[in-house]
């Protein structure tokens, strides 16, 4: 599950914080339905959702044992390190 990439954009104008993302866990593991709860602009919007896509989890179990769909929120930090990588 790779994190999304700085855009840069983002890096020139020094964007940190965090983006929230829903997200609908498939029985595959893949995550369906994104979308953006909380924006962080400079093109990071994008780079999430197409990070996000290639992302595999594990389902959600439901009480018969057997896996289920799940809606699920995301949480992406975006800092900068010193060096600026």
């Amino acid at each position: 599950m790779p994190n999304p990439p700085y855009t840069k954009e983002a890096r020139k104008a020094k964007a940190k914080g965090v983006m929230l993302v829903e997200g609908v866990v498939g029985l595959d593991g893949r995550i369906t339905n994104l979308r953006v709860v909380k924006a962080m602009g400079h093109g990071l919007d994008k780079s999430v959702l197409k990070t996000l896509k290639t992302w595999k989890c594990d389902p959600a179990i439901g009480p018969n044992g057997k896996p289920v769909p799940a809606l699920v929120p995301i949480e992406i930090n975006f800092e900068l390190s010193p060096t600026g990588c």
